[in-house]
């Protein structure tokens, strides 16, 4: 690992680093705010997230009035994952990738650290 804080995963083809939650194992993480790296150096930002979690975000935007009162969640870089874990979280990064569409789900971070956000 990177530090404690990330979980820290690598192969030929890529490496991300996995923002952890201080209470969480790794197994059961539900959100996964993750910088991608190629092996060209390029870098992309991804937000991983499970179905659950987004369910309970809503519930609590409902309650508080956030977003339509719960109606919509969004964000520029989200991937919804349907198992928690870091591992599922690789595995789905891997399909992106292999399939060639990184760069058309997640936003490239760009030498000085700022985001290329997507168009939507």
């Amino acid at each position: 690992m990177a530090s404690q804080a990330y979980f820290h995963w690598a192969d030929d083809e890529f490496e991300v680093d996995i923002l952890l939650d201080g209470n969480v194992d790794a197994a059961d993480l539900e959100v996964g705010d993750s910088i991608i790296t190629l092996p060209t150096g390029e870098r992309y930002s991804a937000l991983l997230i499970t179905l659950d979690q987004i369910s309970r975000i809503m519930d609590r935007h409902r309650q508080c009035g956030e977003n339509l009162s719960g109606r919509y969640f969004g964000t520029p870089d989200l991937i919804v994952v349907r198992e928690k874990g870091v591992a599922a979280m690789v595995d789905v990064i891997r399909d992106i990738l292999t399939s060639g569409d990184l760069p058309t789900w997640f936003p490239k971070i760009r030498e000085n650290d700022q985001l290329d956000l997507l168009e939507m």
